[in-house]
């Protein structure tokens, strides 16, 4: 993982952009603090990437375990065996 400032990046963005997809992670930062990642992805990983991040999934997931361990949901046998019954 290698950690650079803004101006680095903007002097040599193609050298960092060519590192993250090519060797590791890049953080930038800003004012010493974390500011962004590069890091590589491929096809396949950019919808999964996309969905997660724009349809808020990391989210529902975190509502859903918080709602499972309060016992607040029912499996999903259950769902479909009261679904048959209806």
């Amino acid at each position: 993982m290698k950690f650079i400032n803004i101006r680095e990046l903007s002097q040599s963005t193609s050298k960092y952009v060519k590192m993250a997809n090519e060797e590791d992670d890049v953080i930038v930062t800003r004012n010493g603090h974390p500011y962004a990642i590069m890091q590589r992805i491929n096809d396949d990983e950019l919808e999964d990437y996309i969905l997660a991040r724009n349809l808020n999934l990391s989210r529902e997931f975190r509502l859903a375990q918080k709602a499972h361990e309060k016992g607040e949901n029912i499996n999903a046998r259950c769902l479909l065996d009261e679904l048959d019954n209806e």
